[in-house]
């Protein structure tokens, strides 16, 4: 297979999403892949393109309605494709098998509202970004977050991704790409 195409749709609400879906598009070009990025809710729809990625914060324990109205309206022929599925939360930043199963559930519960069955599933640790919050969001933020003994310095930004888990996610979807092409010729 030459260059396979791959369309790269996601939702982020602070940054931290379309920060990890551009390291997903760098990793993919760099092996040879033609990625199209785009934010869910102007993603064309998936035929002609060799394999999928969306992507998606978590916020309030809930998926984007944006992110769950393509892959619903997409859902048929999103199956028939090669499919990954990232999933940002700080709920995976605590690898603790409590906060697994949270994250897990959650990525349950999009599936079944949207009818996906993606082929991989990356769960990815988001950020606290207390220096763009406004006053009440930052002390919410705060407050959950000591509750979990986190973070809580809120004069800086607290990064918590893990970028080598979110460069092998993108490799191993590539791979699953190029072996779904090669089955087909």
């Amino acid at each position: 297979m030459s260059e396979p195409s791959i369309l790269l749709a996601y939702h982020s609400d602070e940054g931290q999403t379309a920060k990890i879906a551009e390291r997903i598009e760098a990793t993919l070009v760099a092996a040879g892949a033609s990625v199209t990025r785009v934010v869910a809710e102007q993603a064309p729809p998936p035929a002609g393109f060799d394999g999928v990625i969306a992507g998606d914060s978590i916020h309030a324990g809930r998926h984007s309605k944006e992110l769950r109205s393509y892959v619903a309206e997409h859902a048929e022929a999103l199956n028939r494709l090669p499919v990954g599925l990232f999933q940002v939360s700080l709920t995976s930043a605590n690898p603790d098998e409590e906060h697994s199963a949270i994250a897990t559930g959650m990525v349950k519960d999009f599936l079944e509202a949207t009818e996906l069955d993606p082929d991989i599933v990356g769960l990815f640790a988001g950020a606290l970004a207390y220096t763009r919050y406004g006053f009440f969001k930052r002390n919410l933020m705060k407050r959950i977050t000591a509750k979990e003994g986190g973070d809580t310095d809120t004069s800086v930004d607290h990064e918590y991704t893990d970028w080598d888990a979110v460069e092998h996610f993108a490799t191993d979807v590539l791979a699953l790409v190029r072996t779904a092409a090669d089955a087909t010729t």
